[in-house]
């Protein structure tokens, strides 16, 4: 499992390299970029100034109702009914009528390539009884995935006191959308929505001018401006971009293909060691196995200045001698990267497999291997 732990000199490389990264002529009010797979931020401004997310808000939404169907509360094919308050409610709207039944999976993609508020409102309240129960849940996933700038006042992103989030927030809230639902990025990514006879057009112009791009959603209100958050994959490095508060469609694209386009350019994601690789056997006393592997828990990925992965050096660091019993998963010593001879982080290694104590002869025979070693 990775460490908490970091060197400041990490911190101090990372905030460098922010620096040297951030694209010039942003305009939009606040924006930042992350790398998708590590969280790490590449570039921001003003990233933790609460602004109205307009219906950047359904991306909350769609996580808490993807969970839903992943735990089989929910089922895309399941007929809803349509409640009448859909038929009155504000913001974009496929013209819902109520008592009509239609499917969750069209009511997601209405939601998702329209922001329809009427398929919002029927998804929430079949969901959880009514608008306000939802919101509920939406505070509690925000909270847990720790989008502390972050308060939900509605489902739809209508505008409403109180009801806003941040860029970095919402960064936080595309990562998870794209970790824990990849099964689904195509409700993200669909340009059109054929529904009762009008066709209605995903406003993302983002999936029509980058191949690249695979989602997420974008937004406006009088309040909020124009907002998105955009998510794109080149090989294998995906980067997730926020911008929220730009003076026009085309701004915001812009800003957008800007941060994508410099987090790709400047930075790359690094898969150093898959989990329960081996990344070095010690010698192990006292044990019935003479030898403990150490590794990860998790994959390790580490973000880098674009082309400098061959230039990482790593170093093993263990207390030696190392005696049994281990356990499975005990921290056994730490992984120190550098690059170029700076301080790059320090990841804790666990054994990847328990050792228990050898017999009374074995343990003999290695306090002596010990005394003479």
């Amino acid at each position: 499992m990775l460490s908490a732990r970091f060197h400041f000199g990490l911190i101090g490389l990372l905030f460098a390299l922010t620096a040297w990264a951030a694209p010039t002529g942003m305009t939009a009010r606040a924006w930042v970029s992350i790398d998708a797979v590590t969280g790490r931020e590449l570039a921001a401004h003003q990233a933790d100034l609460p602004l109205a997310p307009a219906s950047l808000t359904q991306l909350m939404t769609a996580y808490v109702l993807l969970g839903d169907i992943k735990k089989n509360k929910l089922s895309l094919g399941e007929m809803l009914s349509v409640p009448p308050a859909a038929e009155q409610v504000d913001g974009a709207r496929v013209f819902l009528k109520a008592g009509e039944q239609i499917s969750v999976d069209t009511l997601l993609q209405a939601m998702l390539v329209h922001s329809a508020s009427d398929a919002t409102l029927t998804l929430v309240t079949a969901a959880d009884g009514s608008e306000a129960a939802f919101v509920e849940r939406m505070n509690s996933e925000a909270k847990r995935l720790g989008m502390g700038k972050t308060r939900f006042m509605n489902a739809t992103g209508l505008t409403e006191p109180g009801h806003e989030s941040s860029a970095r927030d919402l960064a936080i809230l595309g990562r998870a959308l794209v970790s824990d639902f990849a099964n689904r990025q195509t409700f993200f990514t669909q340009k059109e929505l054929v529904f009762k006879g009008i066709t209605y057009y995903n406003a993302n112009r983002l999936l029509w001018r980058d191949p690249a791009v695979n989602g997420l959603k974008v937004g406006r209100t009088a309040q909020a401006g124009y907002c998105s958050v955009a998510s794109a994959q080149r090989g294998d490095q995906q980067r997730i971009a926020v911008v929220l508060g730009a003076r026009s469609d085309a701004l915001r694209t812009q800003d957008a293909l800007k941060l994508l386009n410099d987090g790709f350019e400047n930075f790359d994601s690094v898969l150093l060691y898959r989990a329960r690789q081996p990344v070095k056997v010690v010698k192990l006393y006292r044990g019935i196995s003479d030898s403990v592997a150490l590794g990860f828990a998790q994959n390790l990925h580490v973000l880098i200045p674009h082309g400098s992965a061959a230039r990482i050096k790593a170093q093993v660091i263990t207390q030696q001698p190392v005696l049994a019993p281990v356990r499975k998963g005990q921290r056994m010593g730490s992984l120190r990267l550098t690059l170029d001879g700076k301080p790059l982080g320090e990841f804790a290694l666990v054994a990847l497999q328990g050792v228990s104590v050898a017999g009374i002869f074995g343990r003999a025979w290695d306090s002596i291997r010990l005394m003479v070693e």
